[in-house]
């Protein structure tokens, strides 16, 4: 009985250590407030929006369901509480903790395929440390908290699985739902969780009530969503549709190419444990889970015509747990067959994920670094404005679309599109603030704000490729 209390004590103890770790991590080292990227704008609008009508899933009054709804759904929980000024840091907060919660699931999840506590932290500090996962864990984006309900859905179904607990099994497909409500590509799931059913118990699975409740529960998930499609957005499947219509028309990035930009971010050890790791799988439910979870998980994003490595965080979890697998099958494999004491190979294990925790951290620095950069200059050029003018209408080029609604949340904005009706508005002044950006193609617009007469030019950043007009006031006389 001591023994268990013991045990249960340090189990505990090691789970508030890992989440308490991660989370302090992750908002220590919070992006500049002047890094928000395009789609963190987007979410953050619509999450302004649901925060005054649960059902206003809207930017400028347009529908933007091709866009997943958890994450917004849950910033305008706290958005109802807190005024503008606090949006972005709790956006970045709620990241944080779905980042530590997964890091905590991770350390569960190593556990329980591998019955080794010390698996298990190795396995929480590849996730930590993994470029992905930490530079995604602490941006307005859905990242975070996508990887912790798939990463979630497949451990209570693995669970469920094993030990014949049906109520694990139904949780499974509800965060496998969360999971598809969070990110799009998460119907990958439903993927995976045919593969491994029928690697374990080939078509035995189709026979038990549990898969049918799964599914109906799954659905029941999404079906408050697909409602809102119908009623918004024209059909119940359009939100799927689109946002696949939208990914195929941006540049397309070939599956090589792909996975040649994501082992760089990762960095050479990490791939090298995880492919190691990989390699000392069995072929019992362990194997068969984790070729499931990482081989469909991996082709739901590689059969995306358009493809982005933060697409893959959501598998970070796995190669995490890969990672560790493979450093201690090196140092098991090394001391096989030499009679050295354990310290020496425990020495050898701390050796091998050390080196994999230390390339991991300075990989993540450098992606970290990179993404902090993004969208600076944009910013910088709106935050100017935002702080100087009051403006009801404004007109901004295309990427400060949402930028514009993130720092003037009651104005009107429209795209400087080569369009008639903003060539007219352009003209007549109608247009109180204008951010205009150099684009290599889009019309002339600029000419127009020129030659209308009715602007004047107050600032200029990035060595004049984005210009901030405001409209002139009428002369006197």
């Amino acid at each position: 009985m001591n023994v268990n209390i013991k045990t249960i004590g340090r189990s505990n103890l090691v789970l508030a250590g890992i989440f308490i770790a991660a989370l302090s991590l992750s908002l220590f080292s919070l992006p500049p407030t002047l890094s928000i990227t395009y789609d963190e704008a987007l979410y953050i609008n619509v999450a302004r929006n649901l925060a005054r009508d649960i059902s206003s899933f809207t930017y400028q009054g347009v529908y933007m369901m091709y866009r997943p709804p958890l994450y917004p759904y849950t910033l305008s929980a706290f958005y109802r509480l807190y005024e503008y000024a606090h949006h972005l840091t709790i956006a970045r907060t709620i990241s944080a903790i779905f980042y530590a919660l997964t890091a905590v699931l991770v350390y569960l999840f190593a556990v329980e395929l591998f019955k080794d506590w010390k698996k298990g932290v190795a396995a929480s500090l590849f996730y930590i440390l993994s470029p992905l996962s930490f530079t995604m864990s602490n941006r307005a984006l859905v990242h975070s908290e996508f990887s912790f309900f798939y990463t979630l859905a497949v451990f209570l179904l693995y669970k469920g699985t094993r030990d014949k607990n049906s109520k694990l099994i139904y949780v499974s497909f509800v965060s496998a739902g969360l999971a598809v409500l969070t990110r799009y590509t998460g119907l990958s799931i439903i993927g995976v969780f045919v593969a491994y059913l029928y690697l374990i118990s080939h078509w035995d699975w189709l026979k038990r009530k549990e898969t049918y409740v799964g599914f109906a529960l799954f659905a029941l998930t999404l079906s408050p969503w697909m409602y809102m499609g119908h009623v918004h957005y024209g059909g119940a499947l359009r939100p799927f549709s689109v946002a696949m219509t939208v990914i195929t028309k941006d540049t397309p990035v070939s599956a090589s190419e792909y996975l040649v930009e994501v082992s760089e971010i990762l960095g050479a050890p990490a791939v090298i444990l995880a492919l190691l790791g990989f390699g000392s799988l069995k072929k019992d439910n362990v194997g068969w889970l984790i070729i499931s979870w990482g081989v469909v998980g991996l082709m739901g994003i590689l059969t995306v015509t358009h493809k982005e490595a933060r697409f893959v965080t959501f598998l970070m979890p796995l190669l995490a747990i890969l990672c560790a697998q493979g450093a201690f099958s090196v140092a098991e494999l090394f001391f096989k067959h030499v009679p050295y004491p354990n310290r020496f190979k425990l020495v050898l294990l701390a050796i091998i994920i050390g080196i994999g925790l230390v390339s991991s951290a300075h990989h993540s620095l450098q992606y970290k670094q990179a993404w902090d950069a993004q969208f600076l200059e944009e910013n910088r050029a709106v935050h100017y404005a935002s702080e100087r003018f009051n403006p009801q209408i404004i007109g901004v080029s295309p990427r400060f679309y949402t930028l514009a609604g993130y720092y003037f949340p009651d104005s009107k904005v429209y795209h400087l599109l080569p369009t008639d009706y903003i060539k007219s508005s352009v003209k007549k002044g109608e247009l109180d603030l204008i951010i205009w950006r150099y684009e290599s193609s889009g019309g002339n617009i600029l000419k127009i704000i020129e030659e209308s007469g009715k602007y004047k030019l107050v600032r200029e950043f990035q060595d004049g490729k984005i210009k901030v007009f405001v409209v002139s006031p009428p002369q006197k006389g």
